[in-house]
């Protein structure tokens, strides 16, 4: 029997592995016994996050919760890690296979039917308001948790070896946000120049549509615009179906990738950031409470998008079930919904942009004995919202947000204070994404309550 045959390339090569991929198997079919009795996605989606997490630590349990070499040793743990990835790679590199034609063609539809619903002009600045400044309520939250628990000044940081990405200039990540080459940007997912393009082939769209020559040739272009829209619904409607699947996964292999020892060392920044999370939803709520929305049927509806941000740690990916849940549950205007949601997943990101950089700071200004006062304070929020507007929202994103913040408050050259923290990011990057994606919730809630593009019979309802 060839041996690397089962371990390099099916990666089955133990009996331990089988019986992991019979138990997902079966969870895999009770939920889709539960589908079949029609119980509800959120009750699907909740149990497959209870089920992932037991899996989990049940795993490490059998394993006898070893350390990241230890574990590669073990190769029924390594081979279980490899599929789980598998599963949850898969059904991510579908959702995101759905993400740039959706997000092209939902803007595209919005500029050209924006006279039904709002102007331009008021969509785009109450929009960046409430994205904004629910980011800047997230970084004060983010600093005055850090601030209060002393977050650094117990802490000794081994160097490590993680790559830490290139700090980057205010200056060039604005430029970045500029399509020079469309294709490119699609590649890349930068979804603001994806945003930017397609605002301008609408707006040309809509300026052609006034001339007479081009007057059945747009109605063409409109209806086929619409179209391929309706098609990119119905598509992320399938994948979505699926979700509660790739959720179990996800949270199994969150726990077997990132052992118990790591996550007892970084404990307190752990902690904090999942209590921020918590925070930045009461904030959410305020905010929904301000403009007369009730927050309770707003959790309430918004459980499931939340759920699968936490799982997969991506706003991009959630974007597809944020624009269906704001319009079909909420009652939000297409307009709206499509527009605030596709920036919402690069711009004022209230984790990744704004209480996990803001934290990061006073760690690192802890750990140098910097004096933290009003003016540092404030400079760490100003840089906040100032580094929100060009942050990509797939997995890992905050660390680009963390040398953002470091270098504008001059503490570029000691990035590598944070290794600890970047050490269990994919169990911090959960919270952040979570809170990230009901940031955007409710900004386009607050915002289509501003510009009366809010059904409140489909919102109460």
């Amino acid at each position: 029997m060839n041996y690397e045959f089962f371990s390099h390339f099916l990666r089955l090569s133990s009996p331990q592995i089988l019986m992991i991929l019979t138990t997902l198997f079966v969870i895999f079919f009770i939920i889709k016994k539960m589908y079949d009795k029609k119980i509800s996605f959120a009750a699907r989606m909740l149990f497959a996050l209870c089920v992932g997490l037991l899996l989990g630590f049940v795993l490490q349990y059998l394993a006898d919760y070893p350390s990241a070499n230890e574990a590669k040793a073990i190769i029924w743990f390594d081979e279980a890690k490899h599929w789980f990835g598998f599963f949850s790679a898969v059904f991510v590199a579908f959702i995101k296979m759905l993400v740039i034609p959706l997000i092209f063609s939902c803007i595209v539809k919005v500029i050209i039917e924006i006279d039904k619903d709002v102007k331009i002009s008021s969509l785009l600045s109450v929009s960046l308001f409430w994205i904004l400044f629910s980011t800047a309520l997230a970084a004060i939250v983010g600093l005055s948790l850090a601030v209060v628990f002393d977050l650094g000044k117990n802490i000794i940081l081994d160097e490590g070896t993680r790559q830490i990405r290139e700090i980057a200039t205010l200056t060039s990540i604005l430029q970045n946000l500029i399509p020079s080459n469309i294709i490119n940007a699609m590649s890349k997912e930068n979804i603001i120049a994806i945003v930017i393009f397609a605002f301008f082939v609408g707006i040309g769209g809509k300026h052609i549509s006034k001339q007479e020559e081009y007057e059945k040739s747009f109605t063409s272009f409109k209806n086929l615009v619409k179209t391929f829209y309706g098609i990119m619904m119905q598509m992320t409607g399938v994948v979505i179906h699926f979700m509660p699947y790739a959720v179990v996964c996800m949270m199994a292999n969150v726990l077997l990738s990132n052992g118990f020892e790591a996550i007892k060392t970084a404990g307190l920044f752990i902690i904090l950031t999942y209590v921020a999370m918590l925070l930045m939803f009461g904030v959410h709520f305020v905010l929904l409470f301000s403009q007369g929305l009730n927050p309770l049927i707003y959790i309430k509806k918004a459980f499931p998008v939340l759920l699968f941000a936490f799982s997969s740690r991506s706003s991009v990916a959630t974007l597809p079930l944020n624009i269906s849940t704001l319009q079909d549950k909420f009652g939000v205007s297409s307009a709206v919904a499509n527009f605030v949601a596709s920036i919402g997943t690069t711009t004022g990101l209230n984790g990744c942009a704004g209480y996990f950089p803001a934290m990061a700071a006073v760690l690192v200004a802890n750990l140098l004995g910097v004096e933290i006062d009003f003016s540092f304070a404030l400079m760490i929020i100003l840089v906040a919202v100032l580094g929100s507007l060009g942050i990509a929202g797939v997995p890992g994103s905050a660390t680009m947000a963390a040398s953002i913040m470091l270098a504008g408050i001059g503490f570029g050259d000691n990035f590598m204070l944070l290794s600890l923290v970047l050490a269990v990011d994919p169990i911090v990057d959960m919270a952040r994404t979570a809170s990230n994606v009901s940031g955007a919730m409710t900004s386009a809630l607050c915002t289509a309550k501003n510009l009366k593009a809010l059904d409140k019979k489909i919102y109460k309802g």
